[in-house]
């Protein structure tokens, strides 16, 4: 049969086909078997009528690799579990690749009946990533990230790729993952905020990165990892901070449309449906915000993961939006390289998408004595970072950026709770393995 050409799933037209993916399920019906294969495009039902095969079939299990040479035909018995539900397939041969022993977890739960622990799910994620709702989920993650590089790129935004390895951290020093490099001290990048901003020191004028950032922050909440994915944007000769929100608007919008367009299938399995938001999308400081959702924190705090669902709930019921900029965060909470309004004040905003911040932003403060003031107010060692304040002695112009969590998009916009189920294979204070 190897000699056959395979056809996928979602390809299978009426007449003869070689087939080729994973036993989804069995069911025995004495006088007729059935076989429901699955591969990356969908899921058949496969029939044996022929009794010479029923042993065949006895030796078969859940998740075991097969392959099928049979005929296409119309379905008798039309399923929304099948991908192609017009036809199915009459086996005429099955041949057991790769037997799969008893499987620690379903596979074949129903996609909105899932009931087995996520933790154990995790644990056997390579079984679990079989699930169709975790292709999909993956498959719109993609598509998230593909739509980011074409658009920043028609835009005139170079694709960089910093070092993850650095000599000393990012932010700050609290948070940060150490290693040893050799004898030396290293650090696993919190972000590739300082080679944003040197690639526009070097003239690169618009620049954008997608890689992993790395946080040794002890959270167990449903929004946060120790490794994500950050999608960061860097342009030069701005006016404010208004010019770089505007690109991060145009950038979601384009993202959203061409999920909507390329991924419907995906979609319907969440049965999610996406509103393509209007510009601009809301501005609120972070002051009003607290006095327009009865917040009496200090103006010096951030807002906590209530307060911005709740700020988020605000929003959509005033504006019809799932998006809003909540901006002029207080100096108190932002790193040092952030522009300074005032003397409390920063020009910097949160991108807020269903009530959590997807999108960290701000202009960046471009002079080089201020640059130096300011790290010194936030305890940050100009000599572990020398290299980094010494190029804004020659010359740099305004410019700022952002830093967006592409795991915090795909989890927002499929409604789903956990961040975890969204990551391939996650990392967090407890999880090293798989």
């Amino acid at each position: 049969m190897s000699k056959e050409k395979r056809v996928y799933v979602s390809e299978i037209k009426k007449g003869p086909v070689f087939l080729q993916g994973w036993v989804h399920e069995l069911r025995d019906l004495a006088k007729i078997k059935f076989v429901l294969l699955r591969d990356i495009s969908g899921i058949v039902q496969c029939i044996i009528k022929d009794k010479k095969l029923f042993k065949k079939f006895s030796d078969l299990s859940l998740e075991s690799v097969v392959s099928i040479k049979g005929q296409a035909k119309e379905a008798k018995v039309k399923s929304s579990e099948i991908t192609n539900h017009n036809l199915e397939v009459e086996i005429k041969d099955i041949e057991l690749i790769n037997k799969a022993e008893k499987l620690p977890i379903l596979v074949a739960e129903k996609d909105k009946t899932i009931t087995t622990d996520l933790s154990k799910r995790l644990d056997n994620r390579s079984l679990d990533l079989r699930k169709r709702r975790n292709l999909a989920i993956f498959k719109i993650r993609s598509m998230v990230t593909k739509a980011a590089e074409d658009f920043l790129t028609k835009e005139g935004f170079i694709q960089i790729h910093s070092p993850k390895i650095i000599g000393s951290a990012s932010e700050s020093g609290a948070n940060v993952f150490k290693m040893s490099y050799f004898g030396k001290t290293a650090f696993l990048a919190q972000s590739p905020q300082f080679y944003k901003q040197a690639a526009l020191v070097s003239g690169f004028d618009k620049v954008f990165e997608i890689g992993e950032v790395f946080r040794a922050e002890k959270h167990h909440t449903p929004r946060h990892l120790c490794e994500y994915t950050s999608l960061d944007f860097e342009l030069s000769f701005i006016k404010d901070y208004e010019d770089v929100m505007k690109v991060m608007e145009d950038l979601m919008i384009d993202i959203l449309k061409r999920v909507k367009e390329e991924c419907k299938e995906e979609l319907f399995l969440f049965n999610v449906k996406i509103e393509i938001p209007k510009k601009p999308f809301p501005k609120i400081s972070m002051k009003e915000a607290k006095r327009a959702i009865g917040i009496k924190s200090s103006d010096s705090e951030d807002l906590n993961d209530a307060e911005e669902k709740k700020l988020g709930d605000y929003i959509k019921k005033k504006y019809k939006t799932d998006f809003v900029f909540l901006t002029d965060f207080p100096w108190a909470v932002r790193p040092f390289y952030h522009y300074k309004k005032d003397k409390n004040t920063t020009a910097s905003f949160d991108l807020l998408y269903k009530g959590l911040e997807i999108t960290t932003g701000s202009q960046r403060e471009h002079r080089y004595k201020i640059l130096k003031e300011q790290a010194k107010d936030k305890k940050i060692s100009e000599k572990d970072n020398l290299w980094y304040f010494e190029q804004f002695k020659y010359g740099v112009p305004p410019h700022g950026g952002t830093g967006t969590g592409i795991g915090r998009i795909v989890k927002q916009l499929l409604d789903i709770e956990n961040l975890r189920e969204v990551v391939l294979f996650p990392r967090d204070p407890e999880r090293l393995s798989p």
